[in-house]
């Protein structure tokens, strides 16, 4: 048979938006890159993303449906925000109850400029996710500047790969704890997962971020060649 010969196996069907590689895209890409590269010599680049802690799975006894009990009818969710740069690593990070939006966002970014040095020339680079567009109401101070980075490129914020780290490191935890969960009620249960989330930040050290941005730098090359976007 054709799919055995030639080794093709199911895998998980994964959606490609159109414009992912148009020469639009490629274009912004590369052009984003150029920037990088140039003013390089004169910021301190803070990237900047979010990520979020959903719980969908559960366990349940055969033939019945797992199910968390929860003050009102959307689920509640934590929400974990990472500021890192070569120099320091993870340079800040908060945890929020909820989702992401505009004013939680700005004071973070606030909150971060507060620990850069006086003077110094700043450069915060996140994408543009919906909370992340009015950042004009954010007060910074005038040296500090805000790039996007373009659509589709997650490999160019050296927080992907942290929170990557950071995801697994608490997944670990929790399963080490999970039965302990079980037995808490939900808001005691979010308490021990946000204290666990803060905990696990640890693993976000000086080398890993250092390693992830030489990641970025490999990736570079490619948006200056305005080759097809990998992922």
């Amino acid at each position: 048979m054709y799919q055995k010969d030639n080794y093709v196996t199911m895998k998980k069907l994964e959606d490609a938006p159109t414009e992912k590689n148009s020469e639009r895209k490629k274009a912004q890409q590369r052009d984003f890159a150029t920037w990088l590269l140039q003013k390089a010599q004169r910021y301190n680049f803070i990237y900047i993303d979010e990520a979020g802690i959903i719980r969908t799975r559960g366990r349940a006894r055969r033939g019945d449906r797992a199910l968390r009990i929860v003050p009102g009818r959307r689920r509640q969710n934590l929400t974990m925000t990472f500021a890192a740069n070569v120099m320091n690593g993870l340079f800040h990070h908060k945890l929020h109850q909820g989702g992401m939006i505009a004013e939680r966002f700005n004071q973070f970014l606030h909150d971060t400029s507060l620990q850069c040095n006086p003077g110094q020339e700043v450069c915060f680079i996140f994408d543009n996710a919906r909370a992340h567009g009015r950042t004009a109401e954010a007060n910074l101070p005038a040296e500090f500047e805000i790039q996007y980075l373009p659509p589709y490129l997650p490999l160019l914020n050296i927080c992907e790969n942290a929170f990557a780290l950071w995801r697994q490191a608490l997944k670990t935890h929790l399963a080490e704890v999970r039965y302990d969960l079980l037995d808490q009620p939900f808001n005691e249960r979010m308490a021990t997962v946000a204290k666990l989330a803060e905990q696990e930040t640890v693993v976000v050290s000086t080398n890993v971020i250092a390693a992830t941005f030489r990641g970025m730098q490999a990736y570079m090359p490619r948006c200056f060649d305005m080759g097809d976007i990998l992922i």
